[in-house]
């Protein structure tokens, strides 16, 4: 056992992930995220030092530009915000390619044919090397922290139970953070540990996604879905780290179950022994 810890706002973050859908270290960085654009939109778009900052790294990634445009498609619908951010983006990108222009011009003139996919891959590298999304650099400092004091907190004498009761109530974590919070663990013991509570799970997880599969073959049409309805959505979360807009996914869900008439949101999953032993007789087809 290690020392006794206290509880903190990382605590309090840990248990508000626990408690939604998904992974709770994504549930986190993803609201950080927003409260960081939200703030960026309303506090910093004409900032210099902050403008400046964004243009030096290249901008957000794909992943950040849609959470900070969704973000925006709310708070401040005309995008003016993004607009003004995107010009400057623009200008500086324009000013690059006429770099890399120039030196692709100097370069075509002395390179031998066989030397040019050298002098190429130089330029382009010399154009994007500082290309780097300053929220992922954020996230993947945060999602460090919380990796160390889940695993911390999980078997401290403390708040082991608790954070165990958490983790046992949640979906789990994603497969990115998985490996994240193995790497947290000190010793073998702490990692077997971690297994142990995700590898149900896994097979719970995996057991439901087969029952969706199943109940569309043509001889089990006549059955009811239960709670596997949405096992495909819950599987995407769980493979997929920072699983974007949960809302969107809620919508997919809704459009599934209105889709599949026979959808009983009382009807109870088989249990797995029953399929095992349909699958293993006579007459099953895949």
């Amino acid at each position: 056992m290690g020392r006794a810890m206290d509880k903190g706002l990382i605590w309090i973050e840990l248990s508000d992930g626990f408690a939604a859908p998904g992974c709770p270290i994504c549930n986190i960085i993803s609201q950080g995220a927003r409260r960081y654009f939200s703030s960026f939109l309303h506090e910093s778009v004409t900032s210099p030092g902050e403008r400046f900052r964004l243009i030096q790294s290249g901008g957000w990634c794909a992943r950040h530009t849609l959470l900070l445009l969704t973000v925006e498609s709310r708070e401040w619908p005309d995008h003016m915000g993004y607009g003004i951010i995107a010009e400057s983006l623009l200008e500086v990108e324009g000013r690059w390619l006429n770099k890399a222009r120039e030196m692709l011009l100097r370069a075509s003139k002395r390179a031998n044919a066989h030397r040019w996919p050298k002098v190429l891959r130089r330029v382009c590298g010399q154009v994007d090397a500082s290309l780097r999304c300053p929220v992922c650099d954020s996230e993947e400092e945060r999602e460090e922290s919380f990796a160390r004091f889940f695993i911390e907190a999980l078997f401290d004498v403390n708040l082991g139970a608790e954070m165990e009761a958490l983790y046992r109530n949640s979906e789990g974590l994603c497969h990115r953070h998985l490996v994240a919070c193995l790497r947290a663990c000190a010793s073998p013991e702490r990692a077997l540990g971690l297994l142990d509570l995700e590898l149900p799970k896994i097979e719970a997880l995996r057991f439901e996604t087969a029952e969706y599969v199943r109940k569309h073959e043509h001889r089990y049409r006549g059955e009811a879905f239960g709670k596997e309805i949405d096992a495909w959505a819950r599987a995407s979360r769980k493979l997929a780290s920072h699983f974007p807009e949960s809302a969107s996914l809620r919508h997919l869900v809704d459009v599934t179950k209105r889709r599949e008439k026979r959808t009983s949101e009382d009807a109870a999953p088989l249990e797995a022994h029953t399929i095992e032993k349909e699958r293993n007789g006579d007459g099953n087809s895949h």
